[in-house]
């Protein structure tokens, strides 16, 4: 079946019959075979990466300093009460204790966040918040896709040469954008209503699966009228706010399960230097990077047996470095959520008590 998942990363949204093609298997056979990996937990689906400015949102990342453990679940639990959470995991590394999160929200609701963290500050939840460069695409971000031929299935081990990938030559990188998604650009806001959201949402938890299943959800009857036409008018519309699908795969099935956040002080040449080498697409893990004016964050996820090449390379060809440990055990990722559009006025739900007065409370804050 790793002849399947190697595909499903070139091609996730293709049919198991093209599917079947590319790998010269049967089409009952791929649908088997897909049905498996999704019981077993092996593959976790297919998500999209959308372009939120089109959508009228903004992403931020925050480092939240976490005074202890019972902190720590409180705020999990803001998180998971805030409608516009994208993604929350647990991190440590060096004095930091702490938690990443993400939040895809309208820019008019940073302020109530950020207000938010400083009542958390206050009542000792947390000591420090750090904003960092987000790790989208659609920010400039340059991403890497897991190559699966690197996996040696009969040794179990992952086969890559850092010295000699460091030490080969490179063209000029794209400091623009990454070379396979699209960097943010001023294109204009594409207008959804009510249910376009709830589309979104159903996308955003699984984007491979059919317009009936789609249909279903949405609680309408497919053999109803016009509503098969309807709807797949309104996925093919939905389609210009998505730049790019990512293939979700249970790595610990291929001894995957370490995940460095690297916050790095570097020369402009080194930065553009590696930023060009991961360009390249031969780069076998996971990760993403974005280059900042004194440096660069990069994140991946990578076996124990790469983990200290990495450290190696960082300590080599930077000035200096932290390294964070994100907890993929202790992480979850959320899709958009359609009650936070409002349908009366068009737009995105940015006002103080539904963005974080009720998540506060959640946790004994007001």
């Amino acid at each position: 079946m790793l002849e399947l998942l190697f595909k499903l990363q070139e091609m996730p949204m293709a049919p198991a019959k093209r599917l079947a093609e590319e790998i010269g298997r049967s089409t009952p056979t791929v649908i088997s075979w897909l049905k498996k990996l999704a019981r077993d937990k092996m593959f976790l689906g297919v998500k999209p990466d959308l372009k939120v400015h089109l959508l009228g949102l903004e992403i931020y990342d925050f480092l939240l300093d976490v005074t202890n453990h019972e902190a720590l679940l409180r705020i999990e639990e803001f998180c998971e009460k805030h409608p516009y959470t994208l993604y929350r995991a647990r991190v440590f590394g060096g004095t930091r204790h702490g938690m990443l999160v993400q939040f895809r929200q309208p820019p008019e609701a940073l302020p109530h966040l950020q207000e938010a963290f400083e009542t958390m500050r206050n009542s000792g939840l947390i000591e420090g918040v750090t904003e960092l460069p987000t790790l989208q695409r659609v920010y400039g971000s340059t991403y890497t896709r897991p190559l699966l031929e690197a996996w040696d299935s009969e040794r179990m081990v992952w086969r890559f040469d850092w010295e000699q990938w460091w030490n080969s030559e490179i063209a000029e990188p794209d400091m623009q954008t990454d070379g396979v998604g699209s960097s943010k650009t001023a294109s204009s806001r594409v207008e959804i209503d009510e249910l376009d959201a709830k589309i979104l949402q159903i996308l955003t938890d699984n984007a491979r699966q059919k317009n009936i299943d789609i249909i279903r959800k949405l609680g309408l009857d497919p053999r109803e009228g016009s509503t098969q036409q309807r709807i797949s008018k309104r996925i093919v519309k939905l389609r210009q706010v998505i730049d790019s699908y990512r293939v979700f795969i249970n790595w610990t099935y291929f001894d995957v399960y370490n995940t460095p956040m690297v916050l790095a002080k570097a020369s402009s040449d080194t930065t553009r230097t590696l930023i060009g080498k991961l360009q390249r697409g031969t780069f076998p893990f996971s990760s993403s990077i974005r280059s900042m004016p004194d440096g660069f964050v990069w994140y991946a996820r990578l076996p124990s047996a790469h983990l200290s090449e990495l450290v190696s390379l960082i300590w080599r060809i930077c000035d200096s470095y932290e390294l964070l440990i994100i907890d993929y055990k202790h992480s979850q990722t959320y899709g958009l959520w359609a009650e936070t559009f409002d349908q009366k006025t068009g737009d995105w739900k940015s006002d103080w008590e539904f963005c974080v007065e009720e998540p506060l409370r959640a946790i004994g804050l007001k």
